[in-house]
């Protein structure tokens, strides 16, 4: 032990024990290392599950959403259905106007959790969003008619337009064709 100025004799002459505690210190702070490296992947791994746990759960809610309104989607048409087949003397009654309310306020409730429609008339054929189920004359490429609405929730589509496709021949345009084709029939 020390007292005052003297130094213990123990201490001066064991140099090699002095360097087994530098080799076990050197190797403990190695360990210790060790334990933060991996307990820092541990960190980040448990933030990474969280964030994977969370984008999944908001991803779950989002499908339930999805599907619950797309079961909606046929209530919608009937609906629509009925207002355009109301006959002229009964749109001013208070029935038709309540029935009218219920079915602008059920598509704001949609929309506001959105749900969009889908531009279909006039609009350029676009096979992510549109369904042709006919052709018909008009502009080449251009969807003429709808006959069902698509809609969108969220930016994705869950039902695509049901349309009608111009063929880019007209009514004048394909009386032009069929003279040209009866014109080459007389020459031969």
């Amino acid at each position: 032990m020390f007292e005052g100025n003297e130094v213990s004799e123990e201490g001066t002459g064991q140099p090699e024990d002095v360097e087994a505690l530098r080799q076990a210190l050197t190797e403990e702070k190695e360990r210790a290392e060790k334990y933060l490296a991996s307990w820092q992947r541990s960190q980040a791994d448990l933030a990474n599950y969280r964030q994977r746990a969370e984008q999944e759960k908001k991803e779950t809610i989002e499908f339930a959403n999805s599907v619950l309104i797309s079961s909606l989607l046929p209530v919608v048409d009937d609906l629509d259905r009925a207002i355009a087949s109301v006959p002229a003397e009964l749109e001013q009654s208070s029935w038709t106007q309540g029935i009218m309310l219920i079915y602008n306020k059920l598509k704001s409730t949609l929309r506001s959790q959105g749900l969009t429609e889908i531009e279909a008339r006039g609009e350029r054929f676009d096979p992510r969003l549109h369904e042709a189920v006919m052709q018909q004359e008009g502009e080449e490429g251009v969807v003429v008619d709808e006959t069902q609405k698509g809609y969108k929730f969220r930016d994705r589509v869950i039902r695509p337009s049901l349309v009608i496709v111009g063929t880019g021949q007209g009514r004048d345009e394909t009386e032009q064709t069929n003279q040209e084709e009866e014109q080459q029939w007389e020459k031969l």
